[in-house]
């Protein structure tokens, strides 16, 4: 029944993307393609700065020196890679991490310190639509039903920076970690976990300490990761300017922070086929630019990932940090199956 419901929104996502594509013309794409031309250097480069500010929150978290920052770096890019890849909630990247990282940090460090990562990326994106909000309030005028809706996302969306604070200190932990090692890249671990409260329970401590005993090393890997968000709002300035636009940095927030937060009310759309693009078409309408705007943004959007996709697909073949390659991985999955001691 589950697959049903996938395949049904998957079609539903085929059918809005094929009506966008449909309004905004295969024909104005290619032209505005090659409009953008040299402008896919900074709409791309960007977002090596984005990474390298996930790369540096993420250090913050996993606050040790045995793993270097170019190799945080390599795992952050490797593991937004999978994410990508991966249809529903993006997370497919969250086991390669533990994975890549437990020889150096021991299971429940890396289990703690993706987690806690997965927190954070959590926490930023509400805080940024907050900021979001505020900027709207702030500067562009609304009616009463528009004002009603924001007064309720804004609401809803402290309430959730609250609920994930919050979740550093209890079980939610527990069940975040039995979640992610059952996914398929990580299955083999799930059958030993419900005997391993030991380990959860060490992976909540050191979660909790990141909150408790290191707060200024959290806040910073806060900024770090919000600070991420701000810089991938550039991608939309520079495709908007690349076809004779002349967005506003405020502009291109907006839009951001727009697209996304539909996106991800929406994220059961396998890949957010059509739903990126609507979130587009919707914020771009609501800002006053062309809304069909959106099905080429979305495109181009879709062109940067698929690059930075490859770049992580070429680090992963170069690291060797596979569960069938790594003998410390294999002979911690046949530890974790013959029930002995694994940290």
């Amino acid at each position: 029944m589950k697959n049903k419901i996938k395949y049904l929104f998957l079609l539903l996502g085929i059918i809005f993307f094929g009506f966008l594509l449909m309004d905004f013309g295969i024909g104005n794409i290619v032209v505005n393609l090659e409009k953008t031309g040299s402008y896919f250097l900074p709409i791309i480069g960007v977002w090596l700065f984005v990474y390298l500010c996930n790369a540096v929150a993420f250090n913050f978290i996993i606050n040790n020196k045995s793993v270097s920052f170019f190799r945080v770096l390599s795992i952050t890019i490797r593991g937004y890679a999978l994410n990508y890849m991966t249809p529903f909630f993006h997370l497919g990247g969250e086991p390669y991490r533990v994975i890549a990282l437990k020889n150096n940090l021991g299971l429940g460090g890396a289990l703690s310190a993706t987690i806690s990562y997965l927190l954070l990326h959590f926490l930023s994106s509400f805080l940024f639509w907050l900021i979001a909000i505020i900027a709207i309030f702030a500067f562009i005028p609304l009616n009463g039903l528009g004002f009603t809706v924001l007064i309720l996302c804004f609401g809803l969306f402290l309430i959730a920076v609250f609920a994930f604070l919050k979740a550093y200190k209890n079980g939610v932990i527990k069940s975040l970690s039995k979640f992610i090692v059952k996914m398929p890249l990580f299955r083999r671990f799930s059958t030993s976990f419900s005997s391993r409260e030991e380990l959860l329970e060490e992976v909540n401590r050191d979660i909790s300490d990141l909150v408790g005993k290191n707060f200024r090393k959290f806040l910073a890997a806060n900024f770090f990761e919000l600070l991420s968000r701000f810089i991938a709002t550039l991608e939309f300035y520079f495709i908007l300017r690349s076809i004779g636009y002349a967005p506003t940095i405020l502009d291109s927030f907006l839009i951001n922070a727009g697209a996304s937060i539909i996106s991800n009310l929406l994220f059961i759309v396998p890949f957010e086929l059509g739903v990126k693009e609507g979130g587009l078409y919707l914020t771009l309408g609501l800002l006053k630019f062309p809304p069909e705007l959106g099905i080429y943004i979305g495109i181009v959007n879709r062109l940067r990932e698929l690059f930075w996709i490859l770049v992580g697909l070429a680090l992963i073949s170069m690291s060797g940090d596979t569960v069938s390659d790594k003998p410390g991985i294999k002979n911690s999955l046949k530890a974790l199956d013959d029930g002995s001691d694994i940290i």
